[in-house]
């Protein structure tokens, strides 16, 4: 899919993925080598990994991914805790999305690119519900997701790290 001239968005393959891991790292704000060496690659691994591009020919300029959630995996439990019984058979069905990652880098901002990633990503897969979290303060993603059909889950959750995130869910 083309967004504007010279930008496309494509779907690259798990493997394929970590040969970007140095792009990844300059347009992921907050990633760690950790997060790129060691998260990325089990969240590839992961069943229903999708991962989109978006390419100014054959530099990469936004990037989304997602997998299939389940019980056991770190975020996945930290949500259903959050969410409460009712809430986690709510959003956390069998087969879920959980959406987890999407960054554009800052000199392309404004153009489509977060839509259009974020758009390709949902229209790609076969799931009941799609959650998300986000931090409270990030009001241009909060309007992204909004404006898609996103609600307000859990209106506060702290990872860890001291920083607030809410969370977002969208039936599919």
């Amino acid at each position: 899919m083309t967004i504007e001239v010279g930008i496309e968005v494509r779907e690259v393959g798990g493997a394929e993925v970590l040969a970007y891991r140095k792009e990844l790292a300059q347009i992921w704000p907050d990633a760690s080598r950790a997060r790129i060496d060691d998260i990325l690659p089990r969240h590839a691994a992961r069943d229903g990994f999708r991962f989109f591009g978006a390419f100014a020919g054959r530099r990469l300029v936004g990037f989304v991914y997602g997998y299939r959630g389940a019980t056991g995996q770190w975020w996945h439990d930290h949500v259903a805790l959050a969410l409460g019984p009712d809430g986690d058979a709510r959003w956390l069905p069998p087969g879920h999305l959980e959406f987890t990652e999407l960054h554009v880098r800052r000199e392309y901002r404004r153009r489509g690119i977060g839509g259009a990633l974020h758009d390709a990503l949902i229209d790609s897969v076969d799931a009941p519900t799609a959650v998300l979290s986000t931090q409270t303060d990030n009001a241009p993603a909060i309007a992204l997701y909004s404006g898609r059909g996103w609600e307000v889950i859990v209106p506060y959750i702290d990872f860890g790290s001291g920083r607030p995130f809410l969370i977002m869910g969208k039936d599919l």
